[in-house]
């Protein structure tokens, strides 16, 4: 059974409401899923590597199958795959547009340097205005022509995303790091302090049941 399912399933609505503001909070949010990878016991490579996939892959233009790419590329690198479904939270609908539009300029130059503009250039006329005027004439155009905006998007999707993998890697193996060791810490001292109460309370009922023994034999 999967760690992560839930025995009421959330609607639609419900889940894109939890991913604009978690309705736990987002202290409470960091510590769930801090507690989620580290209790399994995953290393710091494993955890930090299947976050970076997770961002990575939300750079892709095929919505609905991030959760798919982010846990099968977390396996063929052997990463944490719960860690990369947790890294895909990168891609929202606060990020999508920002995301969407750097992995486009990027496939676009990308497609510039080996002679395929032509190919994948808009008319010029679909400025933002336009679109925004007469949204049914420019996605026909695109439904008739999906290339010119797919294979810019796909390449340069891709190609953000891988590096976006290396900076992500790069910049939060050491905090993930930190924080395993602290989460370690932390249970050990709590093991040792449950540890502490049942010697104490065994000394305890010990005791006890020596001053009734004494009692009895007097």
């Amino acid at each position: 059974m999967s760690i992560f399912k839930r025995r009421i399933p959330r609607s639609s609505l419900r889940h894109l409401r939890e991913s604009l503001w978690p309705s736990m909070g987002w202290e409470r949010t960091v510590r769930y899923f801090r507690h989620r990878f580290f209790r399994e016991g995953d290393s710091t490579y494993r955890v930090t590597a299947g976050l970076a996939s997770g961002g990575a892959i939300s750079f892709s233009p095929f919505f609905g199958t991030h959760l798919f790419q982010a846990a099968g590329l977390a396996l063929l690198i052997r990463a944490s795959w719960p860690a990369a479904l947790v890294g895909t939270l990168v891609g929202n609908p606060w990020t999508f547009p920002f995301m969407l539009k750097i992995s486009y300029d990027t496939g676009t130059a990308i497609c510039s340097l080996f002679g395929a503009d032509a190919f994948v250039t808009l008319p010029e006329n679909f400025s933002l205005e336009y679109v925004l005027e007469n949204p049914g004439a420019f996605f026909s155009y695109l439904f008739a022509h999906p290339m010119k905006l797919l294979l810019p998007q796909t390449i340069g999707g891709y190609t953000v995303g891988l590096i976006y993998w290396i900076v992500s890697y790069l910049v939060m193996f050491y905090p993930v790091d930190l924080a395993r060791k602290a989460y370690r810490k932390e249970r050990l001292r709590r093991a040792m302090k449950r540890a502490q109460k049942r010697e104490a309370k065994k000394d305890k009922d010990a005791n006890t049941k020596k001053g009734t023994t004494r009692t009895e034999a007097a």
